[in-house]
């Protein structure tokens, strides 16, 4: 039995709650966002990938977002990627606050066709109170919260904060995403966010850094 079955069996609640959280960042997110005045092709929170069990056995969720930022982008601009990650966290933020949740995954796609086609696909990684000071805090902006996850982000990319780093396999962990899926698009966002960059047509991730 993988790690979701257990935690969440068929259905129930814990499963409905985690679906809901993220149906409702997506419409936050969609709403809150004009991709056109950002130059980026699309952006949507994809999946919830479960990768462990609380001390209370509730599961311990990592909500990712992912935007495209087109396939003529080999070198993203930082400018964009960091106002895009606080667009992400308003988003989250705010709809998993009932839910345990290990940090954020806003996850960027570029130098390829579509949001889950891709080349190259790299992450922000925010830790739960970074995300809850930039949501909380009118005071704490955009430009703190990318000099705090700098500062904070050492060599190790698999824990948050990680400031810029390769998209990670939650496939690996017994993870998988857990959505509302309302079509065939949004069921292959799920996948993907599940499954990482390295899975077959979500694209693939190599070695970057800012």
């Amino acid at each position: 039995m993988s790690l979701i079955e257990r935690l969440l069996g068929d259905g129930d609640d814990e499963e409905n709650r985690i679906a809901d959280a993220r149906q409702a960042a997506d419409d936050a997110l969609q709403n809150a966002l004009d991709p056109e005045a950002y130059g980026i092709e699309e952006a949507a929170v994809t999946g919830v990938a479960v990768v462990n069990e609380g001390p209370d056995e509730e599961p311990v969720t990592v909500p990712i977002a992912r935007f495209s930022l087109g396939e003529d982008v080999e070198d993203p601009d930082f400018e964009t990627v960091w106002r895009l990650v606080g667009e992400a966290i308003d988003a989250l933020e705010p709809a998993f606050d009932e839910v345990f949740v290990r940090h954020y995954d806003v996850q960027f796609t570029f130098d390829g066709d579509e949001l889950f086609e891709a080349e190259e696909c790299r992450r922000v990684a925010v830790s739960t109170d970074l995300a809850d000071r930039f949501a909380s805090d009118a005071g704490f902006g955009v430009a703190d919260l990318r000099e705090e996850m700098e500062r904070r982000h050492d060599i190790d990319d698999e824990i948050a904060p990680v400031a810029w780093g390769e998209c990670k396999d939650y496939s690996q962990n017994g993870g998988m995403a857990v959505v509302a899926a309302s079509s065939a698009a949004s069921a292959s966002a799920a996948s993907c966010a599940g499954a990482g960059a390295g899975a077959a047509g979500c694209g693939g991730a190599g070695a970057g850094g800012m």
